[in-house]
């Protein structure tokens, strides 16, 4: 999409499911369909998709109807239940998926890689104040960081999904750019404080790819450890987020 006025590509900002309004009188039988699916709110017979962009530099903005836009909300809800259930293991990836799900569909609109949707996740300041409140107001989940924090310092996390053989320090700790050369010249690994957002969110991406690329064993104490705390920190941010997914979705 091309901004007319500056002709520099405009930037998704909102992608969303709205409700179509008939334009035509409905038969008795359609309006009671109709009604009935906005009664049990799903509405997907009578929903059209919609993606808005922005142009950085004039501000305009441009709606457009797109049949391909689909709701994830109802997945990502799916992903969430089904991660109370099983080991720490289990319930990681189920909740992972559920995150990463919500990240790409509400949170980073654009199409971009992981990574990159992660050091977008770490510049976002009313998801870092909002979680950053809760933890502060939760004494048990301040307390589950804490010991993860006693435990990093201890030993600071590598990464081995390069090679399992050969873990390394990865070169995105303490960034939340999208260059790792801008990095904070602090201590890699660890995670500095409770109100270390951009590592908090470094520390489940990074325990996501030792855990899918086979680097962590369910019968190594410290590896358990790490999948507990990572499931248990996470969950809580899912946890506030998919909320409001549950009252869109009537649930």
């Amino acid at each position: 999409m091309i901004c007319e006025k500056c002709q520099i590509p405009m930037v998704k900002v909102d992608r969303r499911i709205e409700l179509e309004e008939p334009e035509y009188e409905l038969s008795e039988g359609q309006e009671a369909d109709y009604w009935a699916a906005l009664e049990s709110g799903d509405t997907s017979e009578w929903d059209f998709g919609v993606i808005e962009y922005e142009c950085k530099q004039c501000g305009s903005r441009i709606c457009e109807v797109n049949e391909n836009v689909k709701s994830y909300d109802g997945l990502i809800w799916m992903w969430h239940e089904k991660a109370r259930q099983g080991d720490y293991f289990s319930r990681f990836v189920f909740e992972y998926i559920a995150f990463n799900a919500y990240l790409k569909s509400r949170v980073v609109l654009e199409a971009v890689s992981d990574r990159k949707a992660i050091q977008r996740l770490k510049r976002h300041k009313d998801l870092r104040n909002k979680y950053l409140m809760l933890v502060e107001r939760n004494g048990e989940l301040r307390g589950i960081w804490k010991e993860l924090m006693q435990e990093l310092e201890k030993e600071p996390l590598l990464n081995s999904s390069r090679d399992i053989d050969s873990p390394e320090m990865d070169k995105w700790w303490n960034c939340n750019e999208d260059d790792p050369a801008k990095a904070r010249k602090w201590k890699k690994g660890k995670i500095h404080s409770w109100k270390d957002w951009m590592n908090m969110v470094e520390f489940w991406y990074s325990v996501r790819n030792n855990l899918f690329h086979g680097g962590k064993n369910p019968d190594v104490q410290r590896d358990h450890f790490l999948v507990e705390h990572a499931f248990k920190t996470l969950n809580a941010f899912m946890k506030m987020e998919v909320r409001r997914l549950g009252e869109d979705l009537k649930i």
